[in-house]
This record gives C-alpha cells, structure tokens and sequence, in this order.
C-alpha cells in the first residue's frame, strides 16, 4: 500500500510542477510597436476631405489615432508598426482619391 501512496504522490507532484511551468510568463521583451508619421494630403479642396481620409486611415488595421488638418494638408497617424505600415496608409488615402507622401522630419 505504501508504494501506491508513493506513486501517487510522486504523479501529483509531477503534474504540479509540469503545470506551473506551462502557465509560468516567458521573460519575452516587449517591444515598442507605436509609430507615429505625418503625411502631406493631396488634392484637399473643401472641409468634407479631412473626413474621408480620417474614414479612410481608420479602415486601416493597427491605425490607433488619426489627426487631420486641413489648413495644413496633413495626416497625422499613430499606428502600430507589427499590424501596418507606411505604404498601407498611403495606399488608403491614394484609394480614397488623396495620394500622400511622408512629410520629412524638420
């Protein structure tokens, strides 16, 4: 009988231990995935096309904020970099009759 309590025993401490290291967090870095990058807007003529490219760059998987300002001609998006990227903003904003550029950093 005691070799059954000492099998048993020994089961359940193997499975204890195998699970904690199954629900235990890997020390994975995470890794800053926010970008931000500001467009120049084209072909801007009334105050109805600031909503359509907001409407647009928001359709865009991993946009997290947009900013249009009409005065200025410009888009400015935060997005995050691992669901998006640069040329799929500008492909949106071309798609919804606004072609785009990056605005170079001053």
């Amino acid at each position: 009988m005691s070799m059954k309590v000492l099998f048993l025993g020994l089961a359940l401490l193997t499975g204890f231990c195998v699970a904690q290291s199954c629900l235990a967090k890997s020390p994975v870095e995470t890794v800053n995935s926010n970008q931000s990058v500001v467009l120049d807007m084209q072909n801007m003529t009334c105050a109805m096309c600031k909503f359509t490219i907001k409407r647009a760059l928001q359709g865009v998987a991993g946009v997290q904020n947009v900013e249009v300002d009409s005065d200025k001609k410009t888009a400015s998006i935060k997005f995050n970099s691992q669901k998006t990227n640069i040329e799929a903003l500008i492909n949106a904003t071309t798609n919804a009759g606004y072609p785009a550029t990056v605005r170079p950093e001053k």
